[in-house]
């Protein structure tokens, strides 16, 4: 009975995310309850939400997607303040929607008269230069989806040193949060990884083996939850780790990474993973390998297209929880910033709620590209217009 009354809560908290970027038309407490599970979250969480229910006008979204194609833009508010957004790698459907986050969040800061915009394309040492071109450049604010960690942390304190205020988020760490940058803006990163595996077992009881996947090789983000989740397997009854892959964050990467799981094992219980886009792939792969989808899958993200591939396979043994796509941390850590420069208070570290969820049926709707999060603040109609014609 307990396990019934766990499965028909999380029902309920999925069935909230039953109409996916429907922001705009959603106050700032109904946007933070779907996609955090909690209104009880960090003043600057908070203040991120107020800003992120503002409605899109029809130039507001003209002026995101001019500057999410060009990469840099000018406003047009005359503000005075430039904010920069240093991505270690953004080349998957996953990072440009975190990217127009950041974008949109800009535009409702009539103080900022500068968007700029760069990829590291997954290169340490062109992330590296993207931070001290932005030091040259004199700007006030770099947000940092750090990727190469640590490897930044000198150029981080160049920029700190130059006046430049800087958050991280999504994880991982580049020095120390309120000495080396402002702010580090992520979800438990460890608990998250622990709740994989519950998700798992609550999808499945009897689950013993799971297969870890993760993104670029050596990547941070992946490293932390995955040793987490290790632990917590260690502490359940029969339940292991048997096999890690790197996936680069791609279909295709995670295609080949579960077709080598196939040709290796058996039976896969359940599966853990960064990237709901990605496992599409996975999907693919056992289609190819025509074996039946008996298995768990617990994730991070929430791209409706594999929601819409579950509702086809149409078998009851796949079961699918995630967390949230948590696009929006990068606004979360732009208004992290913008409040620090305002004289105001921030946490150092600002951590994000989050709470997994099953997939239900009605989640998937075809109006919407297939490649879009659940959970994504930004409004349907930039969406479409994003990524139109692919």
């Amino acid at each position: 009975m307990k396990r019934q009354g766990l499965w028909s809560a999380l029902l309920v908290g999925a069935a909230m995310l039953l109409m996916p970027n429907a922001a705009s038309a959603q106050s700032a407490e109904d946007l933070m309850k779907s996609r955090l599970g909690t209104t009880d979250a960090d003043p600057v969480i908070v203040e991120a939400f107020k800003r992120a229910a503002q409605p899109v006008t029809p130039e507001l979204r003209a002026k995101a997607l001019e500057c999410w194609k060009a990469n840099a833009c000018d406003t047009g508010t005359g503000g005075k303040i430039t904010v920069a957004y240093a991505d270690g790698f953004g080349e998957n459907v996953w990072r440009r929607v975190t990217a127009m986050e950041y974008i949109q969040q800009a535009l409702t800061y009539p103080e900022v008269g500068r968007i700029l915009y760069s990829s590291a394309r997954g290169d340490a040492a062109q992330a590296i230069s993207d931070l001290r071109s932005y030091i040259a450049q004199g700007v006030d604010v770099i947000v940092i989806f750090a990727d190469h960690g640590v490897a930044l942390g000198p150029t981080v304190r160049e920029a700190r040193d130059a006046g430049i205020l800087v958050t991280v988020h999504n994880g991982t760490e580049v020095g120390t949060a309120g000495e080396d940058y402002v702010a580090n803006v992520a979800e438990d990163i460890c608990a998250m990884g622990k709740a994989f595996v519950d998700s798992v077992v609550t999808g499945n009881p009897a689950a013993k083996n799971i297969v870890a996947l993760g993104g670029t090789p050596g990547n941070p983000l992946s490293a932390s939850w995955q040793k987490c989740a290790e632990e917590q397997a260690a502490t359940l009854n029969g339940v292991s780790i048997v096999d890690k892959e790197d996936t680069n964050w791609t279909q295709e990467g995670t295609f080949a990474a579960v077709s080598a799981v196939l040709a290796r094992f058996d039976a896969i219980d359940g599966y853990i993973y960064e990237y709901a886009d990605g496992f599409r792939g996975a999907v693919r792969a056992y289609e190819s390998a025509k074996r039946p989808m008996n298995m768990v899958v617990s994730l991070r993200t929430d791209e409706q297209g594999l929601f819409c591939d579950w509702e086809a396979a149409n078998q009851d043994a796949f079961k699918i929880f995630y967390s949230s796509g948590q696009n929006f941390q990068s606004r979360i850590a732009l208004t992290a910033a913008m409040m620090k420069k305002a004289g105001q208070d921030v946490n150092t570290h600002i951590n994000v709620p989050f709470s997994m969820k099953p997939v239900v049926k009605g989640m998937c709707n075809k109006a919407l590209p297939m490649e879009i999060s659940v959970s994504s603040l930004v409004d349907a109609e930039t969406l479409k217009a994003m990524f139109a014609g692919q």
